[in-house]
């Protein structure tokens, strides 16, 4: 399906809650994904007490996004 010519089809795919991947020249170059699909983020925490031990004193990732985003 070219994307271009049939957006609101390709929307319809997604809204669904399926994948899709954009190709050029038959190479896979972006995916769009549905809105309700999570975001799994790195715990930043751990890793950071694994390498300085628990002398490190930071913010998890959660808490910079959330601060981040604000009130939005």
């Amino acid at each position: 399906m070219e994307t271009q010519h049939h957006l609101s089809r390709v929307l319809r795919v997604v809204e669904s809650g399926q994948s899709v991947g954009i190709t050029r020249r038959k190479q896979i170059v972006a995916k769009i994904i549905p809105i309700q699909t999570e975001v799994e983020l790195p715990d930043f925490v751990s890793r950071a007490h694994k390498v300085w031990g628990k002398s490190w004193k930071g913010t998890s990732s959660e808490a910079l996004v959330d601060e981040t985003r604000g009130d939005r």
